[in-house]
């Protein structure tokens, strides 16, 4: 699994609907989220372009290129070779 972590700068971090409906719409699929104002982290699945996903919740959220900071982690599964 794989997250994003959406952090304050200019703005209050987005809302758990509006984190889900830009990964959704990024062609991930999202999954549990947490935190607050200050910052929230969504777990989500799937192949997510970074920056087409900023841009959608930029969009969605009505925010700005400078309203948040971004942190991804992108876990990739790795088969164990016989």
């Amino acid at each position: 699994m794989s997250f994003v972590t959406v952090e304050k700068n200019q703005s209050s971090a987005p809302s758990e609907a509006d984190l889900k409906k830009a990964m959704i719409e990024s062609g991930g699929k999202p999954g549990e989220a947490s935190g607050n104002n200050a910052a929230r982290t969504l777990n989500y699945t799937g192949t997510v372009n970074h920056t087409v996903y900023e841009n959608k919740l930029i969009d969605v959220a009505r925010g700005k290129r400078t309203s948040w900071s971004f942190i991804w982690a992108d876990a990739r599964a790795i088969s164990p070779v016989n």
